[in-house]
């Protein structure tokens, strides 16, 4: 499998001059003064759908200084941003990222939660964001059970992380919410004794999937060495092994096996 800390080689780069301008101009319009709002598709789709963008290109348009003045400056705008991601990631399991849109928003939307995670652990004021009952949501469910299910479905996705069953195409596959991981683990080994096709796209997708999800993980590593917090259990480990995640087992045996 690719490094975890770098692209795909040969990975394009956010596109050209303008993407990177487009881009800029979404962030500095989440950075200006008044509270974006949830409906502006624009904004949006400018982070999230119209750049073909690479991880280094996040890096670099996303400094952390301006992260940290959003955070501090503009925190509604943030806490907006990251539901906007999330939600992006669910409705993309409920279609089943059939489309290349689709597939290339779930990437983008892994990229910039990749960066922005980070910043909002090592707040003492943010670290309960995504375990909070969320106020202005029609859906309780809490953010980040939402977005490590999420990941969770993606990380089998046919035509998208894994390859299909048989000579079935992208829109003969079963639908996301009701597949059956066993039937798709990575790679034959433990627990799998069957042969698995491999395609290099896919093996760079689950890649960027991953990446955010050991991000999600690293929580502890932003607590100060005598925080309370230690003491406690990780909410996103706790969820990712439980009987809530239905892939647990799949994944497990999956990375196991990669």
């Amino acid at each position: 499998m690719a490094s975890l800390c770098g692209s795909r080689p040969g990975n394009r780069a956010m596109g050209n001059a303008d993407t990177k301008l487009s881009f800029k101009k979404a962030v500095d319009q989440l950075g200006s003064p008044g509270n974006m709002k949830a409906a502006d598709v624009v904004v949006w789709d400018k982070l999230l759908q119209d750049s073909a963008s690479s991880i280094q290109d996040i890096f670099s348009l996303l400094p952390a200084e301006e992260i940290r003045k959003l955070r501090e400056d503009s925190p509604a705008n943030l806490t907006t941003l990251c539901y906007k991601i999330v939600e992006k990631l669910t409705k993309s399991v409920d279609t089943s990222c059939r489309t290349s849109a689709e597939q290339q928003t779930v990437l983008n939307s892994c990229r910039l939660l990749t960066r922005l995670i980070p910043f909002i652990f090592e707040d003492p004021d943010w670290r309960s964001f995504f375990w909070s009952s969320p106020e202005q949501q029609d859906d309780q469910t809490l953010l980040g059970k939402s977005l490590l299910l999420a990941i969770s479905d993606l990380l089998f996705c046919p035509e998208f992380t894994v390859s299909s069953e048989g000579n079935r195409n992208r829109d003969e596959v079963d639908e996301l919410v009701n597949l059956d991981s066993c039937e798709y683990i990575w790679e034959k080994g433990v627990g799998f004794d069957q042969p698995a096709s491999q395609s290099p796209q896919h093996h760079h997708n689950r890649v960027e999937l991953l990446r955010l999800l050991l991000t999600c993980l690293s929580e502890s590593m932003y607590l100060p060495p005598t925080n309370d917090g230690h003491e406690n259990r990780n909410r996103w480990v706790h969820l990712l092994t439980s009987p809530d995640n239905r892939h647990a087992l799949p994944m497990f045996t999956s990375l196991i096996n990669t």
